[in-house]
């Protein structure tokens, strides 16, 4: 079983602040989801393997180049493009379906003993700064990591 921790942002330079965190000696052992846009999520997983490089993106997408590390550091999952999801619809349930597909593949691996992902402690589902995800689309990306590293 793979521990999961809950992370809410408060501020630069502290617990809560991923590209701060993942830099941390005592964070060696975790692995980092972070909130990606569907594009760039494909964009990556079409081009694990090669020399494309991966570009930081807002929020806690900043620690997007994690995700090129040898083990990776970060993944993303799918929470919008451009804008969150609006609805937990075919569409954004396939994308969150495949990057946990991924996740779950990383965990596989033994090279993690903790998941870090972003909290909301008011809403009690995933924090999502920068764009504005209907709550049903949060709520179901916390079930599948939880119970996805519960496995584990």
């Amino acid at each position: 079983m793979v521990l999961t921790v809950r992370s809410e942002f408060t501020g630069i330079h502290q617990v809560g602040d991923f590209r701060w965190m993942i830099e941390q000696p005592e964070y060696a052992d975790a692995l980092f989801i972070f909130n990606d846009n569907q594009s760039q999520f494909y964009e990556h997983q079409e081009s694990i393997g090669t020399d494309h490089r991966c570009v930081p993106g807002g929020g806690n997408a900043t620690i997007r180049p994690y995700q090129c590390a040898t083990p990776p550091r970060a993944t993303g999952i799918p929470t919008g493009e451009f804008g969150g999801f609006s609805a937990l619809d075919e569409s954004s349930r396939a994308a969150i379906d495949d990057a946990i597909a991924y996740f779950e593949s990383l965990l596989a691996t033994g090279d993690y003993a903790r998941v870090i992902y972003s909290w909301d402690a008011q809403s009690q589902t995933l924090g999502t700064g920068i764009f504005t995800v209907a709550r049903e689309v949060t709520d179901y990306i916390v079930e599948r990591i939880d119970t996805t590293a519960s496995r584990e």
